[in-house]
């Protein structure tokens, strides 16, 4: 083995691993990297709903006069409602239980909570671009070391 050649090896193989080494390395970034895209979906979907409670918090009607609604059983059915506390409403702050709050201070609690998960979500994305950037750099060595051998092959 020349020098130029165990140089160019030494360079392919992070820390002296093997190419199976490699592989799994790699397979390892490709299930961190679908886990964390997984999580930051999950995060942002629970964002979307404490942005849109924030919203609807925001959108109660404030007179005594007027408090029918249209209050959500889902996405996309409403059914007509009264609201009969104008000043209160019941939160869900999670596993099952509620918290009666006014509505600026539930409107508080939903941005707290949206710009919370915000901050969650960038960071698992920065991470994520760490693992995408590896990946990348794991998936040039795999490849400089498959057209190395084709090349051995062919002499």
């Amino acid at each position: 083995m020349s020098a130029a050649t165990a140089s160019a090896s030494s360079e392919q193989q992070p820390a002296g691993l093997s190419m199976a080494q490699v592989e799994q390395v790699r397979t390892q970034l490709q299930s961190d990297i679908e886990m964390l895209q997984s999580s930051i979906q999950r995060l942002q979907y629970a964002q979307e709903g404490f942005g849109e409670s924030m919203l609807a918090v925001s959108r109660l009607p404030t007179n005594n006069q007027d408090n029918s609604l249209l209050v959500p059983l889902s996405s996309s059915m409403y059914v007509p409602g009264r609201l009969s506390d104008p000043d209160h409403v019941l939160v869900d702050i999670g596993t099952g239980f509620f918290v009666e709050m006014r509505p600026k201070k539930a409107q508080d609690y939903f941005k707290r909570k949206h710009d919370y998960l915000q901050v969650e979500i960038d960071k698992l994305q920065k991470v994520l671009y760490d693992k995408l950037l590896t990946r990348q750099q794991i998936t040039g060595i795999i490849q400089m070391h498959l057209q190395q051998q084709q090349q051995q092959q062919q002499k």
